[in-house]
């Protein structure tokens, strides 16, 4: 009973440590394509504004604001609203 109890807290440690990995790639992938995009600044103010956010659907919005917003203004303006539970086109 033991040996299986340790087992499962295994799986589940390995799980979350896959996904805090997954979730640690997609923001500093943000980074990356926000500078490509709109200057080192703009990456760096864009990490920061991420902080440590996990959720991956916002992250993932965000990930399309880089693609649809014309300044890194509004970029780093929408992102804030969709961090803070607002919608990506706020």
């Amino acid at each position: 009973m033991l040996e299986r109890a340790i087992t499962e807290w295994r799986k589940a440690a390995l799980a979350e440590g896959e996904r805090k990995g997954r979730v640690e790639g997609e923001r500093a992938m943000l980074r990356r394509v926000a500078a490509r995009r709109f200057g080192m600044a703009t990456g760096d103010a864009l990490a920061a504004l991420l902080g440590e956010a996990t959720d991956v659907r916002r992250l993932n919005s965000i990930g399309d604001l880089v693609v649809d917003c014309a300044s890194a203004d509004e970029l780093l303006r929408r992102s804030g609203s969709v961090l803070n539970g607002g919608r990506p086109n706020a």
